[in-house]
């Protein structure tokens, strides 16, 4: 015998082990779950979802929420020198912090002669994190097919 017919021999003794082998049928997939909704409500009403990124991006770090607590306690502009004295950061750092609060939105920034002046955006802070806070926490109330609906009046 050749190694070709070996070959050949082999291969239908395979061929034939494999088309033999008879698989299970598929079995049934799951109906669907009662439990939970069906449709959530979005977030998306709440607030932008690039706002909301940029704005809890800008949260994440501690020194940006001491610089907003600092704003917060002062009540009104302080200098970015006046900022950068409070922290045991390099002042590029503190003004990089402040590049970021000022491009999320929670600081305005007054540019004075020679220096900046900088202030808490409280409008953006309850527009969009407290929003998005408050529809996170809130309860909500059923309409008549069942499904919740918020409402996000603006409060001012």
């Amino acid at each position: 015998m050749t190694f070709a017919q070996r070959r050949g021999k082999a291969q239908g003794t395979l061929s034939s082990i494999v088309y033999s082998f008879k698989m299970s049928p598929p079995r049934p997939r799951r109906t669907e779950l009662k439990v939970g909704r069906r449709h959530p409500p979005s977030l998306r009403d709440v607030a932008d979802p690039t706002a909301l990124d940029r704005v809890f991006k800008a949260l994440a770090n501690d020194t940006r929420r001491g610089i907003l607590a600092v704003l917060h306690d002062h009540g009104g502009y302080l200098s970015s020198h006046d900022i950068a004295r409070r922290f045991d950061i390099p002042w590029q750092g503190v003004s990089r912090h402040l590049r970021l609060l000022t491009e999320a939105g929670l600081l305005i920034c007054d540019v004075r002669r020679n220096e900046r002046a900088y202030s808490l955006n409280r409008e953006q802070l309850r527009r969009v994190p407290g929003r998005w806070i408050a529809r996170v926490a809130a309860e909500g109330r059923r309409d008549k097919e069942g499904r919740l609906v918020f409402d996000f009046a603006e409060s001012d």
